[in-house]
């Protein structure tokens, strides 16, 4: 039987979600290289604390998380808010961190996530978001599109992987 989006929890990740959020990055990085700056090799090496750390609230960082509610309560989903401490650049965020395992893809959860980072950016008085994703990644840019992000600009060659350049489209979306 597969579930839909209404048995999904969306909810902000919190230390005690740290082993979850580890795996589900690592999970990211491993099947998606090409779509994160930063690579499985290099994430894999930091220990859970770390991940613990990342998701306190304290930090300039939030992120949601989606459960399924069959009884397992997997993580399948994440989307992260990174806020710029620079006084000249504290009304806008970056959309940071998005993925949602295969499995879940093209079922709106994504967009699910990426509501849930936008009324908490709106609550936060944050007035621009951005984001990047990798170019060519068509299912990722139509989702944007279709919450509001336009692409403003391309960096060419942003990111390497197994000696490939990737190009990242850069979006934005007025609050």
């Amino acid at each position: 039987m597969a579930l839909a989006v209404s048995d999904v929890q969306v909810r902000p990740l919190g230390p005690p979600d740290a082993a979850a959020f580890r795996a589900l990055r690592l999970r990211g990085f491993r099947e998606h290289p090409e779509a994160f700056t930063t690579s499985y090799e290099e994430e894999s090496l930091k220990p859970l604390p770390v991940s613990e750390a990342r998701l306190s609230q304290t930090g300039r960082e939030k992120f949601w998380g989606a459960f399924t509610q069959d009884g397992k309560g997997d993580l399948v989903g994440m989307v992260g808010l990174d806020r710029d401490p620079r006084r000249h650049c504290q009304h806008k965020g970056m959309v940071i961190a998005m993925y949602v395992v295969t499995e879940w893809t093209g079922q709106g959860l994504g967009r699910a996530l990426l509501d849930a980072g936008m009324v908490a950016a709106k609550a936060a008085g944050l007035e621009r978001l951005v984001l990047t994703v990798t170019r060519g990644n068509q299912a990722a840019e139509h989702l944007y599109q279709r919450t509001g992000f336009a692409l403003f600009g391309v960096e060419p060659g942003a990111t390497k992987v197994n000696q490939q350049l990737y190009d990242k489209t850069y979006m934005g979306l007025v609050l």
